[in-house]
């Protein structure tokens, strides 16, 4: 076989690849909560197929520090599996958009942060897709499942204290450490995304005709749900949103009400948006194995 023929067979092999990836589909079993006529809520849980094609995955504020103490050591815990989901994603044709709000000017001259920036400007931009949004409809008359409050902290004063001595001694601000997002969490230049933008990640999102969303990251009960490109705005602007539950966590402190341990406090959070937001997934259902659990969850 001459050169040039194996370089043409090696890039048929590829395009091969790659479009039976965007043609794969997503076996998915979606878990939600609703009403019965009794008034309790009822888990329900729904199969469904999503075109790999149609679906992202938005990454949501994995950052390289956090001003909580423990609130590092769970997202490090968690990041290798996450890292395993969105390659596997990755992998079958799903889009990866990365937003680590607040870091991006730290990707100005990333191929993957320039992809997002040139997206076509979309011509059914939802109003105030820019914005933080607090609350939508459904939830208007149901009570907030924890008291965030104070923001969440749940380190030792001891422990916090010795955490920002140290932030500061590395030069980062023991308010705002985050400048990037974790290392742990790879981005492919040569097709991802990165914005925290809402107007650009739905820009991507329709450019892509992408109706299915998949969240992941951190914290469940802020960033995830409220950020511009979060729950929320995906759910009132009409995608077909998800959470994956086991691959999240919140800013929760077992100081505040209702007075539970961090990870009840966490599974109060995403009970909440399986009733008023959005359905959950896990992990599993796209590497294998059992869903994720943290060593301290008991």
């Amino acid at each position: 076989m001459t050169k040039t023929v194996a370089l043409v067979v090696a890039f048929a092999g590829v395009l091969t690849c790659q479009v039976a990836s965007g043609q794969s589909s997503l076996e998915l079993r979606l878990q939600s909560q609703s009403k019965s006529d009794a008034g309790e809520f009822v888990m329900q849980h729904q199969k469904e197929s999503w075109k790999a094609a149609e679906t992202a995955i938005i990454v949501c504020d994995a950052w390289d520090y956090h001003h909580c103490f423990n609130a590092v050591g769970r997202l490090n815990e968690m990041a290798p599996t996450m890292n395993r989901v969105i390659a596997e994603a990755r992998r079958r044709g799903v889009t990866i958009i990365h937003s680590p709000s607040d870091c991006v000017d730290f990707y100005k001259d990333s191929p993957a942060r320039k992809r997002a920036v040139i997206a076509p400007a979309a011509t059914n931009l939802p109003k105030e897709i820019e914005s933080w949004c607090y609350t939508i409809p459904a939830e208007e008359d149901a009570e907030y499942p924890v008291d965030q409050s104070d923001g969440g902290e749940d380190d030792d004063p001891k422990e916090h204290a010795e955490w920002a001595a140290k932030l500061e001694s590395i030069g980062r601000d023991p308010k705002r450490p985050w400048q990037r997002q974790l290392d742990t969490i790879e981005i492919d230049e040569s097709v991802d995304f990165i914005t925290d933008q809402g107007d650009e990640v739905w820009n991507v999102l329709e450019s892509k005709n992408i109706d299915n969303v998949i969240l992941l990251g951190v914290h469940t009960n802020m960033c995830v749900l409220g950020r511009p490109f979060g729950l929320r705005q995906m759910a009132r602007n009409g995608k077909k949103v998800v959470l994956m539950r086991d691959m999240t966590d919140s800013m929760y402190n077992p100081m505040m009400w209702p007075y539970v341990s961090h990870f009840e406090g966490t599974r109060r959070v995403i009970s909440h948006i399986e009733r008023y937001v959005c359905p959950t997934m896990t992990s599993d259902q796209l590497i294998g194995g059992e869903p994720f659990r943290f060593k301290g969850d008991e």
